[in-house]
């Protein structure tokens, strides 16, 4: 039984790797596919995953097509507007993306000052969690000793959280405009 529920659930697990349908395969116009690809930013090794998927059932992508359509549309993603949006989303993997792309320079520069916003943000949130155990444990306190180490830690974490603020504003003035 354990067995049988295992393999169903590796099927699915498999099944869900697909890069593309059967249908789509067959019906794929690759200088599209590609051009789709490199304006969002999905590396060029994509073609790979569709080779691989693709050729399960007998079709072969179109690689010059793809790699043509994937050439124009990395240009549209290699901006600052797309490499500030991808460092606030923390999407750090982006970063080989644009290599050896005309944009590469603007894009990388504000992927990585979107990546400190990410970052000071993340703190911020790591500091809200903390704030709410300790104000958690503040309320159950037994001891004035007990009470007054926690305020002092929570006072600690409150200017770090003052501190962030700050830079979070200094870093949001590197987005592009």
């Amino acid at each position: 039984m354990f067995r049988s529920i295992a393999l169903v659930l590796l099927a699915a697990l498999l099944g869900g790797c697909e890069s593309m349908s059967e249908s789509e395969c067959r019906a794929a116009d690759w200088g599209r596919v590609g051009f789709k690809d490199g304006a969002a930013g999905v590396a060029e090794q994509r073609l790979a995953a569709y080779t691989e998927d693709c050729g399960k059932i007998g079709v072969r992508p179109d690689s010059r097509a793809y790699r043509q359509g994937w050439d124009t549309g990395i240009q549209r993603y290699c901006t600052a507007t797309n490499g500030w949006r991808a460092g606030t989303e923390g999407q750090e993997s982006k970063s080989q993306v644009c290599v050896g792309q005309a944009g590469e320079s603007e894009f990388s520069r504000y992927l990585n000052a979107g990546l400190q916003v990410y970052r000071t943000n993340q703190q911020i949130q790591d500091n809200s969690r903390e704030i709410d155990r300790l104000q958690k444990l503040l309320n159950k306190a037994n001891s004035d000793d007990e009470r007054r180490r926690l305020r002092r830690q929570l006072q600690q974490i409150d200017n770090d959280q003052y501190r962030l603020r700050i830079l979070l504003g200094q870093h949001q003035l590197m987005m592009p405009r």
